[in-house]
């Protein structure tokens, strides 16, 4: 048996015929309105293809079938378990260095709060030991800051 070369789409076919008296060795013939292809006797030469006003015969497209290949499948990477106890850990330090850093951070705010003000140190102005004692060239030696608070400003 011959391969088929031809196929008439039954529903597009109206039955007109014109297939039929183009075919060069008579394989077509119309049966019960409609083209039939006698795969035995066509040739292939596709005369009928052209002819067709409905588009109704079809070459057939014969191909080599080619085995597709398998695609790997993509592996899904799992930690190992070491890695997995190294970010637990390092999670763990990561946590207790925040909280010693609060605790720190809490202990120096405290400290600054409960400090008393800088009036309350040096009532008198210019009472400071070694303003009396005349050191540092008897400028008192406590530097620009010392010196505004003296003058109020």
């Amino acid at each position: 048996m011959k391969r088929q070369t031809v196929w008439v789409d039954a529903a597009r076919c109206t039955g007109c015929g014109a297939c039929v008296e183009v075919c060069p060795v008579g394989a077509i013939a119309l049966v019960g309105g409609k083209a039939r292809v006698d795969e035995e006797t066509c040739i292939g030469c596709e005369a009928c293809v052209t002819t067709c006003p409905e588009g109704a015969i079809q070459p057939v497209v014969h191909g080599e079938l080619v085995p597709v290949l398998e695609r790997p499948v993509p592996t899904v990477r799992q930690p190992s378990p070491l890695a997995e106890t190294a970010g637990a850990v390092a999670v763990a330090t990561g946590v207790g260095l925040l909280a010693k850093a609060g605790r720190v951070l809490v202990r120096a705010v405290e400290r600054w709060l409960m400090r008393p003000p800088a009036e309350a140190v040096s009532p008198v102005v210019g009472a400071s030991p070694i303003a009396e004692s005349g050191g540092a060239a008897g400028r008192g030696g406590q530097g620009r800051r010392a010196r505004r608070r003296r003058r109020g400003s």
